[in-house]
């Protein structure tokens, strides 16, 4: 039922708009007296490209613009009896909504009277919290990377949970706003979806920061127009060309001779970074044939290139030339012994080339030889990584006529990532993965009526990622390994990842291949009926991501060590005889084609109840579809269906599994069983065996929800009239996403994904050893899954001050609620090891669910709350000067943050979330020095007028820390848990050094734990080091006439070179003397120092 109401609303309703990428004008007509005017033509005319749009107010004085994109805009209103009133430089952020109310003077038409607007205004239109990061900012700030999001950190509510931000992509990973989760935050592009849909927190292009116009985000309380996510929404809008061109041609540049090591750094590494591009903007016209007058259509295009390469140096240990031969006579390894000789030495401490096995040598084949001496290996390489991007960017804005508008856009960035050491230290094993990715967006608005309006949008997003083994020389072919694979499915034909005891491995790597797509269609419909601006409209989203699942292990890793049933008590020796410890291999390389579907509708209504009163009332409906496969590849462990009566005969010494019972006791198949498109592309479809494991649940293994409403309410006050002052507040229910890598983990799952253990072998014939089958490790998705929910409220005060400045006082809250986590439910319960005969048995053998190893239970079931006091002070440019300033006093807390440490009392972990930070202070600022601009001498002026200064501060409280101990004292087979605290582990500052930042002596050692129990310690109970940055700009601007400028920058990040530390070591660990060791208490991590870079820009 609930399912045809839908389809019946998608087919009443246009196909839809969520998160709107333009704004709106409106406001009320008045006459001296304060009485309304009807029937006054109101002008609207956009100052960059002239475009302009008519409209009348209506009986109760109101007039509106909607559907407006963003730029400067001039009104001009007429009315019989009454001066024709001027209103210009009225400016107009994406997804904003100014009132402009007008109040006319009687007179004749004839007359006008004009009026400039203020640069800066509260916001009278409604109660949400949004931030604008301009034009000029994006322009003169320095930004490390030419990243924008480093701006993200300037607005109120938001946390930089990395000190660095140099990154060239864009991850919802470096910041966290008004305390939710970073895979909430949405990343827009021109109102459109720009993200990776598989963790939900990549961004899929990061535009050229001269391509963009400004930014908009929305934090808190924003209407039912906007959704997709529950957390901040970010959007980025590019550039359109005007009447005239403009562009820039422009390069950065850095290199490790300018910059200063890190404070814990012993040299800096090499570092070559280059940012080159060029936009350029304008009419698309024909003289005289097409668009003669310019106001119809125009462009805007650029394109950047980003090369940034990082050498590094690494140590190894590798075999020397003598040892691969055999000869140990020199060899600080132990004499060799003949397995088949009852262990006897072999003579003269060499192994006879006649016992080497046929393919043991050529595992140690890849190793380059030594080349240096002294701590850390025998062996330095020197290699370089690389992250090399282009971008290309087209925009077209098609002005048809006063009443319809065409936009299209289209972004592709282009990505090279290489890793110098991808398989490991000795750098043997480069490897690259090209992400190419691009967005595209076209739309049209159009003009019904005078009060109505209709704006439609589709948009692709995709991006692609690819990916296998770069080195040639490690094919099998090339190597000469010739054993019989287990399951020969190995998609690369490379020889197996190794692990040598006391040397350094290598990882060969294996195949990734990723496509992800995303389609978006949009509608708003907006109506004027009185003093309610109305909209209706909806959102469909279709995602889909193909993917294997890369780490499956399909050529194999081999292991030697000593421990080996026919060891020669020499690694070495035993990789030549090939006598191996253990040998695994996966059964195959699983694909998942991932299918996601959301439809969202929504109804807003902006009601202008008084001149002094704005209420915003709306509704948005969400229906998100769950994630599943179009292979029927998903699975899931049930409980309900785990049969007791069919388990396995586990080993209690080592867990292995020495009797199969059921081995996929309570695995269960999403779906009713396998699609057309699995047939032939996924073996299992042909197993009618598998046929049992599909139990009737859903595709996407639960139900879909229909009962996601999200309401919103805002207000905005005008307690004195003046339009100086606001009293803001809002409240809306929001609704989230899950991440799509979560449902494909369970691709990983048997019977989709096998793999064999062999022990105690030889190379040539891997599978002659004795096979013993483990317990897999599981993924799982509770059958419940309600979709996570935050909801968010505010209440402000602005202020507009003398200067051009407005002051922004505002409680902001968050709840979320349903988050999602990860649950161990085959853990052990606590104590469980604690006495003989479990002491001396594996973990394996007494798990809940026998037959299993962990099994990680993905379920929406955390909570979290945000509470925070946030100011800001700013002012847009006017006579030379624009800054902002933002301060928040905030406190987060959160059940777990992700996995809880006892995952039957999952409460016991609600603390500080790792994403509380206490106090964070911003300041930024961009300055035109007055100094000399005019001059009348044309060498002074030239020489000592046109410097600008530019600069971002920031402050922040550090990071909340656990305290663990390494061993596992709850005996439930891990490997370490939080500790015991006996005492205030917080110390005076007079006493913190960089050596004791905390009470060490506030928490036990291991050994004088209660044994069978967790510590008493809380989640993150210590707060780390506070970090402050300065970085600054100064730039010169060289006059090239009228229109023309070039602009030299030097630029530094942390210019003060100050220590930004990072980390403190929170494992307890004392002597036998009781004394702190291994830096137990010290601080052991810091940012990068201080960092130059210097640019030219070409502007015209």
């Amino acid at each position: 039922m609930c399912k045809r109401l839908v389809i019946g609303c998608v087919l009443s309703v246009s196909v839809a708009l969520a998160q709107s990428n333009v704004g709106q004008i409106a406001g009320k007509v008045f006459d001296p007296s304060g009485a309304v005017v009807p029937q006054s033509q109101i002008t609207l005319r956009e100052a960059g490209t002239g475009f302009t749009r008519t409209t009348t107010s209506d009986a109760a004085g109101y007039y509106i613009f909607p559907a407006l994109p963003a730029g400067v805009y001039d009104l001009r209103a007429e009315a019989v009896g009454f001066r024709a009133l001027e209103r210009k430089g009225i400016v107009l952020d994406a997804a904003s909504r100014r009132v402009v109310d007008l109040t006319l003077e009687v007179g004749p038409v004839s007359e006008a009277v004009s009026v400039t607007a203020a640069v800066e205004q509260v916001q009278l239109s409604s109660g949400e919290v949004a931030r604008l990061i301009s034009d000029r900012q994006l322009s003169n700030l320095a930004l490390n990377g030419r990243n924008y999001a480093q701006l993200l950190r300037l607005i109120p509510g938001a946390v930089a949970t990395t000190v660095d931000p140099f990154n060239l992509g864009l991850s919802t990973t470096g910041q966290r706003i008004n305390g939710i989760r970073s895979n909430s935050i949405y990343f827009l592009m021109d109102g459109v979806d720009n993200m990776d849909n598989g963790g939900n927190s990549n961004a899929i292009v990061n535009p050229n920061l001269d391509a963009i116009a400004e930014i908009k985000i929305l934090t808190s309380s924003y209407s039912a127009e906007f959704g997709g996510r529950a957390g901040a929404m970010i959007n980025v809008v590019t550039k359109s060309g005007t009447r005239e061109f403009h562009g820039s041609l422009f390069e950065f540049v850095r290199n490790d001779a300018w910059d200063a090591r890190s404070f814990f750094a012993r040299e800096m590494p090499p570092l070559r970074f280059n940012d080159f591009g060029w936009t350029l903007g304008g009419p698309f016209f024909i003289p005289g044939k097409f668009n003669a007058d310019r106001q119809k259509v125009f462009f805007f295009a650029g394109q950047e290139w980003k090369y940034n390469h990082l050498g590094e140096t690494r140590l190894s240990m590798v075999p020397t030339a003598a040892e691969r031969a055999g000869d140990f006579r020199e060899s600080s390894l132990a004499a060799p012994r003949d397995p088949l000789a009852g262990n006897q030495p072999f003579p003269d401490r060499r192994v006879p080339p006649a016992r080497f096995s046929k393919n043991g040598p050529a595992l140690l084949k890849p190793y380059p030889l030594p080349n240096f001496s002294g701590p850390g290996g025998n062996l330095s390489r020197n290699g370089v990584s690389r992250t090399d991007t282009r971008e290309d960017l087209l925009r077209v804005d098609y002005y048809l006529s006063s009443k319809t508008q065409l936009m299209y856009r289209w972004t592709h960035d282009e990505w090279d990532i290489w890793n110098a050491f991808q398989g490991g230290n000795t750098g043997i094993i480069p490897g690259g993965r090209p992400r190419p990715g691009f967005t595209t967006v076209a739309s049209i608005s159009h003009t019904l009526s005078p009060t109505s309006l209709n704006y439609f949008s589709f948009s692709v997003t995709a991006n692609q990622i690819k990916g296998s083994p770069r080195n040639e020389a490690l094919r099998r072919d090339v190597l000469g390994l010739t054993y019989p694979e287990v399951f020969p499915v190995n998609q690369c034909q490379v020889g197996p990842n190794l692990n040598v005891a006391g040397f350094t491995g290598y990882t060969v790597g294996d195949r990734i291949q990723n496509l992800n797509t995303t389609f978006q269609w949009r509608d708003d419909f907006s109506r004027v009926i009185g003093s309610h601006a109305v909209k209706f409209g909806a959102q469909i989203t279709r995602s889909r991501k193909d993917q294997n699942r890369s780490g499956g292990n399909d050529n194999g890793t081999v292991t030697f060590n000593t421990s080996a049933a026919r060891t020669s008590r020499n690694v070495i020796a035993d990789v030549l005889l090939g006598n191996f410890q253990s040998y695994t291999e996966g059964q195959q390389d699983s694909w998942w084609w991932a299918r996601f579907n959301q439809w969202e509708f929504y109804a807003q209504d902006s009601w202008r109840a008084h001149r002094r009163l704005t209420l915003e009332l709306g509704l948005r409906y969400n229906i998100i579809g769950p994630i599943y496969s179009a292979l029927g590849n998903f699975t899931t462990f049930a409980p309900r269906w785990f049969d007791r009566s069919r388990l396995p005969l586990v080993n209690p010494a080592d867990g292995a599994i020495l009797a199969p019972g059921d081995p996929y006791n309570g695995i269960v198949i999403f779906g009713s069983g396998f699609p057309k498109a699995a047939q032939g592309r996924l073996p299992e479809a042909a197993d009618p065996a598998l046929r049992a494991l599909f139990r009737g649940l859903p595709r996407g293994g639960f139900q879909t929800n229909y009962r996601n409403f999200g309401p919103r309410f805002g207000f905005a006050l005008d307690p004195g009239g003046s339009g100086k002052v606001a009293i803001r507040g809002g409240f809306g229910i929001f609704y989230d996403l899950m991440r799509t890598d979560y449902l494909g983990g369970t691709s990983g799952n048997p019977p989709f994904a096998l793999s064999a253990s062999i022990y105690d072998g030889n190379i040539d014939n891997p599978a002659g050893g004795a096979a013993r089958k483990f317990p897999p490790s599981l993924s799982a998705i509770a059958e419940r899954m309600p979709a996570p929910m935050v909801i968010s409220y505010n209440l402000g005060y602005q202020r507009q001050l003398p200067g051009e400045v407005v002051m922004d006082l505002s409680y902001v809250g968050t709840l979320g609620r349903r988050l999602t986590r990860t649950r161990n439910i085959n853990q052990l319960r606590e104590g469980t090891r604690l006495n003989p005969p479990y002491s001396t048995m594996s973990p394996n053998a007494l798990r809940p669910y026998l037959g299993y190893a962990d099994i990680s239970m993905q379920e929406n079931a955390d909570n979290s709350n945000y509470n925070s006091l946030q100011v800001a002070f700013n002012r847009r440019l006017s006579r030379g000067l624009t800054f902002g300033v933002s301060y928040t006093f905030a406190r987060t807390l959160d059940t777990t943050g992700g996995s809880p440490q006892n995952a039957y009392f999952a409460r016991a972990d609600y603390g500080l979330s790792s994403i509380h930070r206490k106090h964070v202070l911003n300041f930024n600022y961009v300055y035109e020095l007055p100094w000399l601009r005019r001059h009348r001498i044309a060498w002074i002026r030239q020489v000592f007028g046109g410097w600008d200064v530019s600069g971002i501060t920031f402050y922040q409280s550090g990071a909340p820390n656990s305290v663990t101990v390494p061993v596992d004292v709850a005996r439930i087979g891990v490997s370490s848990s939080r500790a015991t605290v006996i005492a205030d582990p917080v110390l005076p500052k007079s006493e913190r050094t960089l050596a004791r930042w905390f009470n060490t002596e506030a928490f036990l050692p291991p050994e004088r734990m209660p044994p069978g129990r967790f510590g008493n310690s809380g989640r993150n109970i210590l707060i780390g080091p506070g970090f402050n940055q300065w970085d600054l700009a100064l730039l010169k601007n060289f006059r090239l006439g009228e229109t023309r400028a070039l602009q030299f920058r030097a630029e530094s990040f942390n210019v003060w070179n100050h220590p930004s530390f990072t980390g403190i070591n929170t494992t307890v660990r004392f002597d036998a003397q009781g004394r702190p060791t291994q830096n137990y208490g010290a601080v052991n991590a810091s940012g990068p120092g201080r960092v130059l870079e210097f640019g030219l820009k070409l502007l015209f």
